[in-house]
């Protein structure tokens, strides 16, 4: 019962929370030039493959309310979802939507350097994992009375000795923690696609 909900709640659970370029020369997107092993320093995002991806710098001679400024513009225009102008330790945030998960785009401006940090939103994954765990009580006492109505299976289990709990709760418990682990692994993998495209958008107006 929970392996077959653990499949389809973060895909439920994304469909219910997600549904919420012009160049100047003083911006460039600086070159990546390191390879995928060298990435292990970047917070926050990781691939399908497990290893982290750095994200891209935006180079600016604009000032920290001049680039909310236009940021807020863009978001006014339905262009980049989430903006948030207060934030702290940072300029200003923006989504990077996920799947099952959505993450938040931090932006921190670092002399002419626009520096990015990707973090997946905590109360959606805290309400999965409560999911997964309050999932199993309920399920065994509905399981148990439902099969003890069948004497085939009353007679099955009177002959090998064991009780219905004896064999679900290992068959819903032990999923739980790689379903979980799943779920965050692509949430990061999709969020990390989604700040690639917001970061492009910012980079277009700054």
């Amino acid at each position: 019962m929970i392996v077959f909900g653990s499949v389809l709640m973060p895909e439920l659970m994304h469909m219910v929370c997600r549904h919420g370029f012009q160049r100047v020369p003083a911006i460039r997107i600086a070159r990546l030039k390191t390879s995928d092993a060298d990435h292990d320093d970047c917070e926050g995002c990781v691939s399908k493959t497990g290893r982290n991806q750095q994200l891209p710098e935006v180079q600016t001679t604009l000032s920290e309310r001049e680039v909310c400024d236009r940021l807020r513009t863009l978001s006014k225009q339905g262009k980049l979802p989430g903006f948030e102008a207060s934030e702290a330790d940072a300029v200003c945030s923006v989504a990077a939507h996920g799947s099952p998960f959505d993450a938040k785009l931090t932006l921190h401006l670092d002399d002419d350097r626009l520096t990015f940090r990707l973090r997946l939103l905590r109360m959606m994954p805290g309400i999965f994992a409560l999911l997964l765990i309050v999932a199993v009580w309920p399920g065994l006492p509905l399981t148990d009375s439902f099969l003890s109505s069948f004497d085939w299976y009353n007679g099955l289990m009177g002959s090998i000795g064991i009780k219905t709990w004896h064999w679900y709760l290992p068959l819903t418990i032990l999923p739980a923690p790689f379903a979980f682990r799943s779920a965050i692994a692509k949430s990061r993998s999709s969020a990390h696609e989604s700040a690639l495209e917001q970061i492009e958008k910012i980079r277009a107006v700054l």
